[in-house]
C-alpha cells in the first residue's frame, strides 16, 4: 500500500512491497469494438502488447469462452478542448470565471461525443449480437460485458488464463495485438482493459527514523484550530480499490486512544467494512478525519479485487451527493500505463479528472513511495509516476520529521519528478507552473544527468505533508506507518477544511487546486532539505520555493485558510 505505498498497473490494486511501504494499483479500463466486417492493421486503431507478459504471470490455458469480460468504451468528445479549458477559467482566482463551477447537466453537455459515435459502436457491436452497452452518465463512454468467445471476435484476438506462480491467482487476459476498424476507431479516443495484469499481494511493512506522528502531532505541526463548522456542505472522501476495506472498530479505537472526537463514516459505497482492518484503508480512513476534524467522510471502495479509476472518476462525476475532496493512494509510473493499456490513456484518464475539476470536486492522490523511479524501473531513468504527475491531479508527495521534531525535510521516497511532455508540457498544459519550475531550475546546484528526465513535463508533487511512521490502529494493534499515502489524505482534511471555511461563507469550493496553490506559494511551509533517489543513485534535492521532492511544501493552514477566504 502506498503507505503502504500504492500505485498501479492493471485493473488491479495491490499492495507490493519497495524501500518504504508500497501499495501498487493498477488500472484497467477495457473496450470492445469493431463489426463483421474485415479488419484493416494499417489504418485502424489497434494497440500492440505482444511479449509483454509481467513477471510472476503465466499462461496455463485458453480462457473459458463463456467466461464473461467487462468493457468500456470511451468515446471521442464532439470538443475535445471544452473540458479543461472550463476547469482552468473555473479554477484560477485570477479569471472571472473563478468558481464558477458546471453543473452535472452542463458538464454532460460539454461531453458530447462526436456525431454519430453512440451509433456506429452500438451498431457494431449489434453485429456481435451484443446488446445494450450501457451509456456512461456523461454519454461519453459504453459498457459492455461480453463472453469471450465474443471478446475475441470483436477484437481479433485470443484470451488467456493467466496464473501467478506465488499465490496461484487466475486472471483472464491477453498479450495479442486488438485491432479496430477505421469505421469504428474515427469515433474511440481510448480502449483499455484486457491486457493490465494485477501485482501480487504483499502486507506492507512499517520503516522509518524518527518520532511517531499522531493526531496531535500533525494538527499542532500545521496550525490546524478548526473543525466542521456544521454550516456548510463540505465533505471528503476516500477512494479503495482491491478489498482494501477499513475495520471499524479500529477507527472507533483510534478515535478513543487520541482522544478525537467519535466520528463514523458517512457513506460507504460498495463492501467497505471489513471484519479484518487493511492497513491501507485504515490509514486513509483515521488521517483524514484527524485534519478535516468532523468533516462528512465517505468511503468509496471497488467491488471485488479490481482497480478501474475510470470507473471511479465516473462514479464520482455521476453522483450529485459525492464528495467535494477525494484523496486517493493508488499508482504506477506512467510508462508502465502506457505499456499496459495504449499511448491514448494519460491524456483521456486526466480529462476524466478534469470533469470532476469543472464540478468543483479537488482530487488529490499520492505521489508514489519510490522517489524518481518506480516499482517498475529497470534502468536509470526516472519514471514519472501516474496519475499523480498528471495536470488535472494535485500530486502529495511525503516529508519527516527531523530529529528536534522540526519539519525541514522531504523523504528520500518521495515521488516527484516530471511528467512525459509527449503527454504533458509544462508551458501549455502546466501554465501555473512555469515561473516556479523555471526558478528551480536556475536556483538548483546538483541537477541530476539531463538525459534522465523530462524537464519540458509537468512537474509533481504540487504539495506534501508527513509521510512517515503515522500510528494507525489495524486489527485492534497501534502501528507505525509510511508512504505518501499518509501524506494525502492529511493534505486533503486540510482541503475539506478550507472548503468548509468558504462555503460558510457563501463561496464555492476550491475544486481543482493547483492554480490557487501555485499562486499562494507562501501560505505552504517549504520544505528545503531531502533528496529522492528513492532506492536508486540518482534524484532531485530540494530546494527553496516549488522543488520535484517536496512540491511547495506542507500546509499552513492559517496562510491557507486567509489565502483561500480571500480568493473570490
Amino acid at each position: 500500500m502506498r503507505c503502504v505505498s500504492i500505485y498501479f498497473v492493471g485493473i488491479f490494486c495491490i499492495p507490493s512491497q519497495q524501500t518504504m511501504l508500497n501499495l501498487s494499483s493498477h488500472c484497467a479500463i477495457v473496450v470492445a469494438v469493431v463489426a463483421a466486417i474485415a479488419f484493416v492493421p494499417t489504418n485502424a486503431l489497434s494497440y500492440n502488447r505482444e511479449g509483454m507478459q509481467p513477471s510472476g504471470w503465466y499462461p496455463v490455458s485458453r480462457a473459458d469462452e463463456k467466461a464473461t469480460v467487462k468493457f468500456h468504451i470511451t468515446l471521442k468528445h464532439a470538443d475535445p478542448k471544452a473540458i479543461v479549458k472550463k476547469l482552468h477559467a473555473v479554477s484560477d482566482p485570477r479569471s472571472s470565471d473563478y468558481g464558477n463551477h458546471w453543473t452535472r447537466e452542463q458538464l454532460k453537455a460539454a461531453c458530447q461525443p462526436l456525431p454519430g459515435a453512440i451509433e456506429a459502436v452500438t451498431d457494431y457491436l449489434r453485429g456481435f449480437n451484443v446488446m445494450n452497452p450501457t451509456i456512461g452518465a456523461m454519454g461519453d463512454t459504453l459498457t459492455v460485458t461480453a463472453k469471450v468467445v465474443v471478446v475475441e471476435q470483436v477484437l481479433n484476438l485470443k484470451m488467456q488464463a493467466f496464473e501467478h506462480q506465488d499465490t496461484a491467482r487466475t486472471v483472464l487476459r491477453t498479450l495479442d495485438t486488438w485491432t479496430l476498424p477505421t469505421s469504428v476507431a474515427q469515433y474511440v479516443d481510448a480502449v483499455f482493459g484486457l491486457h493490465a495484469f494485477p501485482v501480487v499481494d504483499v502486507e506492507p511493512k512499517a520503516q522509518g527514523l524518527g518520532a511517531n506522528v499522531e493526531p496531535n502531532t500533525l494538527r499542532s505541526l500545521y496550525g490546524i484550530t478548526d473543525k466542521f463548522s456544521n454550516n456548510s456542505q463540505s465533505s471528503q472522501a476516500l477512494a479503495e480499490f482491491q478489498g482494501q476495506g477499513y475495520r471499524v472498530q479500529d477507527l472507533q479505537q483510534f478515535q478513543s486512544k487520541y482522544s478525537l472526537p467519535n466520528q463514523p463514516v458517512r457513506n460507504v459505497t460498495g463492501d467497505g467494512q471489513t471484519s479484518i482492518g487493511h492497513t491501507e484503508a485504515n490509514l486513509d480512513v483515521q488521517y483524514i478525519m484527524v485534519t478535516g476534524q468532523l468533516v462528512p467522510t465517505d468511503f468509496w471502495i471497488q467491488a471485488g479485487n479490481e482497480f478501474d479509476l475510470l470507473a471511479w472518476s465516473q462514479d464520482v462525476a455521476a453522483n450529485p451527493n459525492s464528495a467535494l475532496v477525494w484523496s486517493v493512494s493508488y499508482g504506477e509510473d506512467i510508462e508502465t500505463i502506457v505499456q499496459s493499456f495504449d499511448n491514448t490513456y494519460p491524456q483521456r484518464f486526466n480529462t476524466e479528472v478534469a470533469k470532476l475539476g469543472t464540478l468543483g470536486i479537488s482530487v488529490l492522490f499520492a505521489s508514489g513511495d519510490s522517489g524518481v523511479y518506480s516499482r517498475q524501473s529497470l534502468g536509470p531513468k526516472f519514471r514519472p509516476d501516474f496519475p499523480a504527475s498528471l495536470p488535472a491531479i494535485t500530486g502529495v508527495g511525503a516529508t519527516q520529521l527531523d530529529m528536534d521534531g522540526a519539519e525541514t525535510t522531504g523523504t528520500s521516497f518521495s515521488g516527484g519528478g516530471f511528467c512525459l511532455s509527449q503527454y504533458f508540457q509544462r508551458s501549455t498544459d502546466c501554465p501555473y507552473q512555469a515561473d516556479a519550475a523555471e526558478k528551480f531550475f536556475n536556483v538548483s546546484t546538483q541537477l541530476p544527468p539531463a538525459d534522465l528526465y523530462d524537464a519540458q513535463g509537468c512537474g509533481y508533487p504540487d504539495v506534501s505533508a508527513q509521510g512517515v511512521n503515522f500510528m494507525v490502529v489495524v486489527n485492534g494493534i497501534a502501528q507505525p506507518v509510511s508512504g505518501t499515502s499518509a501524506a494525502c489524505p492529511t493534505f486533503a482534511g486540510v482541503v475539506a477544511l478550507l472548503n468548509d471555511q468558504r462555503m460558510s461563507q457563501g463561496k464555492s469550493p476550491l475544486g481543482w487546486l493547483n492554480p490557487f496553490l501555485y499562486q499562494n506559494p507562501t501560505a505552504l511551509n517549504d520544505m528545503q532539505k531531502g533528496y529522492n533517489h528513492g532506492s536508486g543513485f540518482h534524484g532531485f534535492y530540494a530546494v527553496e520555493g516549488w522543488d520535484p521532492v517536496t512540491g511547495l511544501g506542507t500546509p499552513n493552514y492559517a496562510a491557507l485558510k486567509s489565502a483561500a477566504l480571500n480568493a473570490p
